[in-house]
């Protein structure tokens, strides 16, 4: 595992500092609970598979997280190398690759800091775009991925929500004057808590901190808990930006990249989108 993004302090824990910079909430109680529970679907398994057979090895995994994508395609026998800024997720992504005799390339490095020795046929990204509200990072982000390709190497942004797919339909509503709430939100009274593998319970509660749709970004706040004995015996607390991209403003962006030959897809489908599609991917190459 190669470190070169943010470092933890003397405790083992990431400075409060440090994961404000990062604009991401990936780390500790809830990089434990993506590790435990977020598990790829095969329909999502089937179009990177399916894409990494179209445009060729090696693949690099921007965004890896705990390696719920990776490790499954490393199973595949598929060369596929994981960066995520998270050195949390990424040692739950090398626990989870070991399991089955793995042992993959993995980095910890933000997207716009990417700088690896390999250059790659495929770079994927699942739901990570846009994720640490800073928009000269996207723009880096998008060039560093470019570089890492080779010619004719493909880029693809997939799992990318579209600001009017609002999983909650309120959500969509707020942008408008009238109808926006104030933030933040009021705390929910119980999250969703499960039981982990070794029995520990884990509970995230989330809510909307803040949104501007001038910026056109938000800010999540999660709370993750550890309970033993029905009781909570660790809270942490954290913040996730995240900006909101629409689907031309993405392509301009590639455009500005370098790539060419832009497509949008809907869903995991491999067609065209639509403008019924709240969900796209996104696929360029160099």
């Amino acid at each position: 595992m190669r470190l070169t993004g943010p470092r933890r302090g003397r405790d083992g824990e990431y400075p409060a500092a440090v994961i404000a910079e990062s604009g991401t909430w990936h780390y500790g109680l809830i990089a434990r609970w993506w590790a435990e529970f977020n598990v790829a679907d095969p329909e999502e398994l089937a179009y990177f598979r399916a894409a990494i057979r179209r445009f060729g090895e090696p693949a690099l995994d921007l965004g890896c997280g705990t390696g719920r994508i990776l490790v499954p395609l490393l199973a595949d026998g598929l060369d596929v190398d994981g960066s995520d800024i998270s050195a949390d997720m990424i040692t739950a992504a090398q626990a989870q690759a070991a399991k089955h005799g793995f042992t993959p390339r993995l980095t910890v490095q933000p997207m716009h800091q990417l700088d690896l020795p390999r250059r790659y046929r495929t770079i994927y990204m699942c739901g990570a775009f846009g994720i640490g509200g800073r928009r000269d990072h996207d723009r880096e982000g998008l060039r560093r991925a470019y570089r890492h390709l080779e010619p004719g190497g493909a880029l693809l942004i997939a799992n990318h929500h579209l600001p009017y797919a609002d999983r909650d339909e309120k959500g969509w509503s707020h942008w408008l004057p009238g109808r926006r709430v104030g933030t933040p939100h009021e705390w929910p009274t119980e999250g969703d808590r499960r039981r982990a593998a070794d029995g520990d319970e884990l509970e995230l509660v989330s809510r909307l901190a803040e949104f501007d749709p001038l910026a056109q970004r938000k800010t999540l706040e999660m709370r993750a808990r550890l309970w033993h004995g029905g009781q909570v015996v660790k809270e942490e607390s954290y913040r996730l930006k995240e900006n909101l991209y629409f689907a031309q403003e993405i392509l301009l962006l590639l455009d500005q990249a370098g790539f060419h030959d832009l497509a949008v897809e809907g869903g995991y489908t491999g067609r065209p989108a639509t403008a019924n599609d709240g969900m796209v991917a996104f696929v360029a190459r160099r």
